[in-house]
């Protein structure tokens, strides 16, 4: 996984390789990687608090599309070691698809967007992994 991350130019990646061995192999080489959806995540208030819960986002968050952009492009776990990149994994990202695609593709795009402004400011890499099944 680390390999496909390294040589990807997109913040979206897919693996077989199960979610246990993703993550582990992900923190193990340096990243802060962790599993969004540990509840179902298929609306926008769903993914927004999986989010929030998981990745553990600053108190202030706001729950909108802004509040997610704004801090993925940061390095929101101040008090955290360094990483070589933040990776969100997510098990089931086909159910949020299928039940709100228009959420589905604007998260995915908020994602690409934070990766892009991370590169281009020289902070560590962001990407979504999903893990299909």
């Amino acid at each position: 996984m680390v390999e496909q991350l390294l040589q990807t130019n997109d913040a979206v990646l897919e693996t077989s390789q199960s979610v246990k061995d993703t993550i582990t192999e992900l923190r193990e080489a340096g990243y802060f990687a962790i599993l969004v959806d540990r509840a179902p995540v298929f609306n926008k208030e769903t993914l927004l608090h999986a989010l929030y819960q998981s990745c553990v986002f600053p108190a202030y968050f706001g729950f909108n599309w802004d509040a997610l952009e704004d801090t993925l492009k940061t390095d929101w776990l101040e008090s955290s070691p360094t990483f070589k990149g933040y990776v969100l994994v997510f098990r089931n990202f086909a159910v949020l698809g299928e039940r709100a695609e228009n959420v589905s593709k604007t998260f995915l795009d908020i994602v690409r967007d934070a990766a892009k402004s991370r590169q281009e400011k020289g902070n560590a890499p962001l990407y979504v992994v999903c893990v299909k099944q």
